[in-house]
C-alpha cells in the first residue's frame, strides 16, 4: 500500500506560509534609519574678519562769528539778509543814503569791484538814513548796483551796530572776523587799495 501524500491540516498551513515568505515578489520593509544623526552644516567661525568700521571724521570748527556781524536784518527787495553769513569771508558793507551824491559817484566802482572779485569778496550795500523805499529801490537800479545784496536799514539799526553816523563810511570785513568802519568820504583808489588788501589777507 503506497504511503498516503495528504498533509494534515497545521503541515500544510505551515507548508505554504514557509513558501509565501520565501520571495513572494512583495515589498520589503524599508531599512531601519540609521542611528548616526545627520552633521550640522558648519556655522561661520566667530573668529571670521570682519570690515573695520569707517573712520571717524573730525568736523570742521564753527567760524566764529564777530559780534558786529551778530544780526538779522531786511533787505531792500523784501528778503533776510543774516550777517552771520559774512564771517570767514572778506566782505564789503558799504553804507550809503538815496540822497548821497557822493554814494551815487560810488556806486558804479562798487559794482565793477563787485563782479571783479565775485566769490573772493561779497559785497553788501547798507542804505540808510532814509525812510523812503521807493527812493532806495531807485537809487539801485539807477546806480548799476542791482548785484549785490542791499539792506534796508530804515530803522538805523545796522549803522548803529557798526558805529556808522554818515551815509559813506565802508565797512571791511577780514577772514579773521576783523572788522573795520573807514570814515568817508573816501577816494576811489582808497577803496580799491582796501578791497586788494582783504584778497591777499
Amino acid at each position: 500500500m503506497r504511503p498516503s501524500t495528504r498533509l494534515g491540516p497545521i503541515a500544510a498551513a505551515l507548508l505554504l506560509a514557509a513558501c509565501g515568505s520565501a520571495d513572494d515578489g512583495g515589498t520589503e520593509a524599508a531599512p531601519a534609519p540609521s542611528s548616526t544623526a545627520a552633521t550640522p552644516s558648519p556655522t561661520p567661525s566667530s573668529t571670521a574678519t570682519t570690515e573695520p568700521p569707517p573712520a571717524s571724521t573730525t568736523p570742521s570748527p564753527e567760524v566764529a562769528v564777530p559780534e558786529e556781524l551778530a544780526f538779522v536784518a531786511p533787505t531792500v527787495d523784501g528778503g533776510t539778509f543774516d550777517g552771520a553769513s559774512l564771517a570767514g569771508q572778506p566782505a564789503v558793507l558799504w553804507f550809503w543814503a538815496p540822497w548821497c551824491p557822493v554814494c551815487q559817484r560810488e556806486a558804479p566802482l562798487i559794482a565793477d569791484l563787485a563782479a571783479q572779485y565775485e566769490g573772493q569778496v561779497a559785497f553788501v550795500g547798507v542804505a540808510g538814513l532814509s525812510g523812503d523805499l521807493t527812493a532806495m529801490e531807485a537809487f539801485i537800479a539807477d546806480g548799476g548796483v542791482e548785484g549785490i545784496t542791499h539792506i534796508d536799514d530804515r530803522d538805523g539799526a545796522v549803522y548803529s551796530r557798526f558805529g556808522v553816523t554818515q551815509q559813506y563810511d565802508i565797512g571791511f570785513v577780514s577772514a579773521d572776523g576783523t572788522v573795520e568802519v573807514i570814515r568817508g568820504p573816501l577816494e576811489e583808489d582808497e577803496i580799491v587799495a582796501e578791497v586788494e588788501r582783504l584778497v591777499t589777507g
